[in-house]
């Protein structure tokens, strides 16, 4: 009775379709079922929640999550969302939404539980941390995994291009997908080269057009000299280093350059999984990933989330409809 009357005062917020039925709040029903505020889904096949905000919410089967008015919460399996009013998918630490109205984002929890898969279907997804940090912008055709650290909310980690754009320095990671400009190194030396970036992020400074964030670089260590032409035409930067500042701490040039001196004999090791905090545990998680780790693709770590490409083992994660051919 108590459980009853609970739910009654609870406001339904969509309606859940499935042909083999589902677990809603414990409870096993067929059909359509009202979902409240807070309901508990479990999935024994394919599910889609109409919501009332015009959101769509898919389900895959074998799927466990957690309904809210304006967010899903993914405990396992794997979730389709198109929605124009924010609707958000969180897993564990990241929380992940729509970079445009027309977004559709496909997220899959590993069967490890350990990571998650992010796919941009039609248009890019953001994926922040829980201090609404921007980790990463998923673009279609790149689905990326992530890992989430114990690792502070700002650490940064990454190994790319370090570029020259319009008077900024800026480093654009190895998966080719994000841009971060970088300050308070001077980075003159190491232009066109590929580096590994440590530093914070500075959530309070604006970056430049095409950059994600402002990074405070506290170590360059480069890892291959040379060979970032095709990456600066791509995002319209350049490979030489006239016209940018010498940055807040000249002393860090000969850092910089000694750093590259050191890689020159390990910069295979080097470039093998860049982590936020925590090599041993980026390492583990490009092994996961499999992709990443065969692709040679360095991992980026962002306030506290590590990731890294997918481009293989991702099965209905990067393509395909999730509820095969027919959808309730």
């Amino acid at each position: 009775m108590t459980s009853g009357v609970a739910l009654a005062s609870t406001p339904v917020i969509g309606i859940a379709s499935s042909s083999s039925g589902v677990t809603l709040d414990n409870a096993t029903v067929s059909g359509n079922a009202s979902v409240f505020d807070g309901s508990r889904l479990q999935t024994r096949a394919f599910s889609r929640i109409h919501m009332n905000n015009g959101t769509r919410l898919d389900l895959s089967a074998g799927s466990s999550a957690t309904i809210y008015s304006n967010h899903v919460s993914l405990e396992s399996g794997m979730s389709e969302v198109q929605s124009t009013s924010g609707f958000e998918v969180d897993v564990k630490t990241l929380m992940i939404r729509g970079a445009e109205s027309s977004s559709i984002a496909r997220v899959k929890v590993a069967a490890d539980n350990k990571m998650v898969y992010v796919t941009a279907l039609n248009a890019p997804v953001n994926v922040r941390n829980q201090q609404g940090l921007l980790v990463a912008r998923v673009t279609p055709g790149m689905p990326l995994w992530f890992v989430p650290q114990t690792t502070g909310a700002s650490v940064f980690e990454s190994t790319g291009c370090v570029l020259n754009k319009g008077g900024a320095a800026i480093v654009v990671d190895q998966t080719g997908n994000q841009i971060f400009e970088l300050r308070g190194m001077d980075l003159r030396k190491v232009i066109g080269s590929t580096v590994k970036i440590s530093g914070a992020v500075d959530a309070s400074a604006t970056p430049v057009a095409g950059a994600s964030q402002v990074v405070k670089v506290s170590k360059a260590v480069v890892t291959r000299k040379g060979g970032c032409a095709s990456v600066a035409s791509k995002v319209g930067a350049t490979t030489t280093a006239a016209g940018l500042a010498a940055g807040a701490a000249g002393a860090a040039a000969g850092g910089a350059a000694a750093g590259g001196a050191a890689a020159a004999g390990g910069a295979a090791a080097a470039g093998g999984a860049a982590a936020a905090g925590a090599a041993g545990a980026a390492a583990a998680g490009a092994a996961a990933a499999g992709a990443a780790a065969a692709g040679g693709i360095g991992a980026l770590a962002v306030g506290g989330i590590v990731a890294g490409t997918a481009a293989a083992g991702l099965g209905a994660a990067a393509a395909g409809a999730i509820g095969g051919t027919t959808s309730p």
